[in-house]
This record gives C-alpha cells, sequence and structure tokens, in this order.
C-alpha cells in the first residue's frame, strides 16, 4: 500500500511542479536533492520541429485506472500541431486534474512530448504576476495501444554538471531544476543525449482506452 501511494504521488507531483514555479526566478546551484524530473523556461520546439500523429488522439491510463492522459489534437488552421490535454488522477481523498498544451517534437529520429501548463485563471492579477509556467519534456514512443513516456531525470542532469560533461544553463526554483538556456540549448542537450537511457527515468507505460459505444 505504501509503494502505491507512494507511486501515486509521483504520478501527480511532477505535473504539479510543472504546472507553476513559485516565487522569483534567481540563480541557484543544482545540487540539492529535488523532484526526478527537469522543467525548462524555453520549450524544446521549433515550428519546424513539430509534427501530429493521430494515434495520440484520445484516453491513455495506467493499468491501475488511477491516472489518464486525455489528447485532443487542435482543429484550427495553424493549430493542427497542438494538442490540448487533460490529466486526471484518482485518490482516496479526492480526484485531481489540470489542463496542459502538448506538442508532438521531433528531433531528428526521436520523438519528445512537451507540455505545458494552461494559464493559472485564480487569485488577483497582482498574484497570479508571481508564477511563472515551465515546460516539462518526455522521449515518447507511440505504438496503437500503448504510449512511453520517459522524462528528463533531475539525477542525472545534477551528476553531469557536476562532472562538467553538461553546461546547459540551469537554475533551481523550489527545488525544481529549471533550464534557463535557449530552445537550440535545450534541443542539444536532448538530441546529444536521446539514446542514452541513464539520462531518463523509469517510462511511464500508458494504454488506449477504447470507446465503448452505447447499445442504441
Amino acid at each position: 500500500m505504501a509503494m502505491e501511494m507512494g507511486k501515486r504521488s509521483w504520478w501527480w507531483s511532477w505535473l504539479l511542479m510543472a504546472a507553476v514555479a513559485a516565487g522569483s526566478i534567481g540563480p541557484a546551484g543544482c545540487d540539492d536533492d529535488g523532484p526526478v524530473f527537469v522543467t525548462s523556461l524555453q520549450p524544446v520546439y521549433t515550428q519546424l520541429d513539430l509534427e501530429a500523429d493521430s494515434r495520440l488522439n484520445g484516453m491513455w491510463s495506467d493499468k491501475e485506472g488511477d491516472v489518464t492522459f486525455s489528447f485532443e489534437q487542435g482543429t484550427e488552421k495553424g493549430k493542427q500541431n497542438e494538442y490540448k490535454l487533460v490529466v486526471k488522477e484518482k485518490n482516496s481523498e479526492q480526484d485531481l486534474s489540470g489542463e496542459f498544451e502538448a506538442r508532438l517534437v521531433r528531433l531528428e529520429s526521436t520523438y519528445f512530448l512537451d507540455i505545458y501548463p494552461q494559464s493559472n485563471e485564480k487569485g488577483s492579477e497582482f498574484y497570479r504576476l508571481h508564477f511563472a509556467r515551465a515546460h516539462t519534456f518526455a522521449r515518447l514512443e507511440i505504438h496503437e495501444d500503448s504510449l512511453q513516456l520517459q522524462f528528463l531525470s533531475a539525477s542525472w542532469l545534477k551528476a553531469r554538471m557536476d562532472e562538467k560533461s553538461v553546461d546547459t544553463p540551469c537554475v533551481k526554483v523550489d527545488g525544481v531544476l529549471l533550464l534557463t538556456g535557449t530552445t537550440e540549448e535545450v534541443q542539444e542537450l536532448l538530441s546529444f543525449h536521446a539514446n542514452d537511457d541513464e539520462a531518463f527515468i523509469d517510462p511511464m507505460v500508458l494504454e488506449k482506452q477504447r470507446v465503448v459505444e452505447e447499445a442504441q
């Protein structure tokens, strides 16, 4: 039971951290323990890197059915490479949900998913000014009946920075590693290590949920 609760907390914690990075963003070391994933101030894509895949549309969930990802591809002109992503989690106390913008990105032969939270409409305008949204990204494999997502590992990035093998600009915001480099610098980091399994956390596997039509 403790393992299951820990797992559910992990599923949702990375989304909450990605949704808002509270407080002002200032220089900080990247040497403390924190969340397992990495965020970025800039997206991992340019418009030329975006692709669309109809297989992504629909609802996906983990085996237990505790977490669901629902993708809806844009239909407006110029929006066909954008997806609305709704993530929901069930737990013993309440159901949680969040809305994100998602984009399918191809860097050379590897696909990534860039996830960006929708604006926070709660609170006064002055209050909202104290929050900054950030991108998260995952190496992505799309199959007919399953998705595999692997997010960039914070512990891996910290270790590479400590040994001076990676020098991508980075700050720490509320314990979350935030890449502050340009899109090109983030792409270079991901492209160079795209095939390094140690650079990514354990895969999140989601299975396609089939819509059952009601009998007429």
